[in-house]
């Protein structure tokens, strides 16, 4: 979601400036309006991206790292605290054991 409206501001952002430069060097005509609503909808888009990005990593930090299975506190990276990661290992073993994918 946040690639997408940075993505979005910044076309917009390009095309007001490019419809600008377009409408005064070839249609002769001033198109203030129409850029200026482009450029502030990309100026928006942009805003609203990097608010959400901030948001989502400072709820990370804040929220930090927790077991899928029992909510304890588990290292960085990690899903499983250390008793669940050995059964979600064992799990997923007997899983492909009963499949025959390897053995």
């Amino acid at each position: 979601m946040v690639i997408l409206l940075r993505t979005l501001g910044l076309l917009m952002i390009v095309g007001g400036l490019l419809w600008m430069v377009v409408a005064e060097l070839v249609l002769r005509e001033g198109r203030g309006q129409q850029v200026r609503l482009l450029l502030v909808a990309g100026v928006v888009f942009l805003a609203t991206s990097l608010a959400l990005s901030l948001m989502g990593r400072v709820s990370a930090r804040v929220g930090g790292r927790r077991c899928r299975r029992c909510s304890k506190p588990v290292q960085h990276g990690h899903l499983y605290c250390s008793d669940h990661l050995k059964e979600a290992v064992n799990e997923f073993r007997d899983h492909h054991r009963q499949k025959g994918d390897g053995g």
